[in-house]
């Protein structure tokens, strides 16, 4: 039975809500304004929120923009049912805050219902696809630390900076301990290093039409096709916004361009609507879910060695960044490399 905690200033509200969901099967719990409602939702962990915007002592605005920042709450879905705020503006900031949806008083009691069980629905498939994620990595470990057979040490505790914890995969702060172990190894003994910077091209607009959770899926969707065509040996990980990096060990620049093209070819011709963009409410929703649809990434990679011009780890992010920035000038939807003989 799914946990919904309804906030609102209005008792009569808070009794009509609470009877139409509990109706439709949905534990109820219930507070009067934003700060008791962030207190009740870090006891109590819904599954899901329904946030009135105007309140006394705090109103949903600030209780969103809280809620959102708290460890414990920031993956519960919001959803915004207000009778004061109901300018474009308002829905705006509302969503902009990571609220997954917006809707007016007076409301239709069952497209209400519909919205909440539609957005757990997509809750439940970000949960799912981050789980494979991780099954996929940790296989990925155990294959690259054998010595670890039963859990590797960075899947041991859910708060680890090793580990995303959007998508499943390494973390910025591992990655680049580990580009540096990877070089270091390269260059003591001679052996080619081939290193990739995704980006995915205009990812912005997702998050701005369709709002975070379908960025998040989207993006969790990226990671699981990266962990599925690359190699056990290589190690994958998110940079920073829709950004993964990948490091191939012993692959020089034939391999790592291959490679690099295997995943953006991949990745371009991927589904990211599938049920899980179908409802989405939209001015133009043909125009805009083929901005998902056609959703492609970038890709610039670096190789050691490289004439002399690559001396540390730093060097050859350095110049897989540049490669990416000259394959976004070049058009997007492109692998790059800053190597003289392309």
């Amino acid at each position: 039975m799914p946990k919904i905690l309804i906030v609102d200033d209005n008792y009569d509200m808070l009794d009509t809500l609470e009877h139409l969901f509990s109706f439709y099967q949905f534990d109820v719990i219930k507070a009067d304004n934003g700060k008791k409602g962030v207190e009740v939702a870090e006891k109590q962990l819904p599954d899901i929120i329904l946030l009135d915007a105007y309140m006394p002592v705090m109103d949903g605005f600030e209780a969103c923009k809280i809620l959102k920042k708290k460890r414990k709450t920031k993956q519960i879905p919001i959803v915004f049912l207000t009778a004061k705020y109901l300018d474009p503006g308002d829905r705006e900031s509302g969503m902009l805050l990571g609220a997954d949806d917006y809707m007016v008083k007076p409301f239709n009691s069952k497209e209400l219902v519909n919205r909440i069980k539609t957005i757990l629905k997509k809750k439940q498939m970000i949960s799912a696809l981050k789980q494979e994620n991780e099954d996929l990595a940790r296989k990925q470990a155990q294959i690259l630390h054998p010595a670890a057979v039963e859990e590797p040490a960075p899947f041991r505790i859910e708060e680890n900076f090793a580990i995303d914890p959007l998508t499943g995969l390494y973390s910025k702060r591992y990655i680049l301990n580990r580009l540096k172990e990877e070089f270091h190894r390269a260059m003591r003994y001679e052996l080619p290093l081939s290193f990739l910077m995704i980006d995915a091209d205009g990812f912005a607009r997702i998050n701005d039409n369709f709002g975070f959770q379908a960025g998040d899926y989207v993006l969790l969707k990226m990671a699981n096709i990266i962990l599925t065509h690359t190699r056990l040996s290589d190690i994958v990980a998110r940079y920073e916004g829709a950004n993964f990096l990948v490091i191939l060990p012993e692959t020089d620049v034939q391999g790592g361009y291959f490679e690099a093209e295997r995943l953006r070819i991949a990745l371009g011709q991927a589904n990211y609507i599938e049920d899980f963009l179908l409802d989405i409410q939209s001015t133009k929703p043909r125009k805009r879910s083929a901005e998902v649809e056609n959703l492609t990434v970038s890709i610039g990679f670096a190789t050691y060695p490289m004439e002399n011009e690559i001396a540390t780890e730093k060097d050859l992010l350095r110049i897989a960044r540049m490669a990416l920035d000259k394959a976004k000038l070049a058009g997007r939807n492109k692998t790059k490399s800053l190597e003289k003989s392309e």
